[in-house]
């Protein structure tokens, strides 16, 4: 299987369906990637983390994109 993110590409995360978070890919293979955000968690630095590749994105407007039909899908099943 070949991976579609290499090592130190810049990605973005969707974090709670609601906010975009950038990310290096630190590791890649299996249909997951290690991704590390570039900004601190607060507590002893930056923090990472292991996803699917189906989880990031390679722009930021695609992570946009996503919360938009998260929204819309939620705005829809409370019609319901």
């Amino acid at each position: 299987m070949v991976s579609k993110y290499k090592e130190g590409d810049k990605v973005y995360f969707v974090s709670s369906s609601v906010f975009v978070k950038e990310a290096t890919v630190i590791r890649s293979g299996g249909g997951f990637v290690t991704i590390k955000f570039a900004t601190n968690n607060g507590n002893d630095g930056p923090s990472g983390i292991r996803v699917r590749e189906s989880k990031v994105y390679r722009t930021e407007e695609e992570a946009n994109n996503v919360i938009q039909m998260n929204k819309a899908r939620q705005v829809n099943s409370r019609k319901l």
